[in-house]
């Protein structure tokens, strides 16, 4: 019915097809990825007016979008040192962030930049740097926070200091 010239036309349709499938999934590991949510902070050793170095863990939980509007949940476990923070500022912390999302896969980034602002209180930090691996893995990642202390200002008068903030969070995987 079709003929040698018709079988090699399907065959060659099939092929294309089959070749178009097998691409999607990388376009869609290639979508950008942005998480918002909320973050928990703590300060090691508590944040006082003198600068110094200070580990800065967080806890994050997200609500993420891929570039497709597929929509997941995910958390983020921070760990970052900062050479010499205060409650006046934190400085250029660097570190990294253990990311697990719903479906259970996890991805692991590596924050090496970082800009820190201080105004009316609330700390805004971007940190950036890229995904070592698992989703995303070799993109660039952008982490933006704006922390309020949970305590009073006079913490950081006390020998403790400011142990904890809380804020928003964003994370973009471009």
């Amino acid at each position: 019915m079709f003929g040698g010239r018709g079988i090699a036309v399907a065959a060659a349709s099939l092929a294309l097809l089959g070749s178009t499938l097998a691409w999607a999934p990388a376009t869609q590991a290639n979508a950008p990825i942005v998480c918002s949510g909320r973050e928990l902070t703590s300060y090691s050793p508590g944040l006082t007016l003198l600068p110094r170095p200070t580990w800065v863990r967080a806890r994050a939980e997200y609500e993420c979008a891929d570039g497709h509007g597929k929509r997941f949940e995910a958390s983020g476990r921070i760990e970052a040192m900062s050479p010499g923070s205060s409650c006046v500022q934190l400085d250029s912390p660097r570190g990294k962030e253990d990311v697990e999302y719903g479906d259970g896969r996890k991805s692991e980034i590596v924050y090496t930049r970082s800009f820190v602002v201080r105004a009316a209180g609330i700390h805004l930090v971007v940190l950036k740097g890229h995904v070592k691996e698992g989703p995303g893995e070799g993109r660039e990642a952008v982490r933006t926070i704006q922390l309020l202390p949970e305590q009073l200002p006079t913490a950081c008068l006390s020998p403790e200091g400011l142990q904890r903030a809380a804020g928003k969070v964003e994370l973009r995987i471009m």
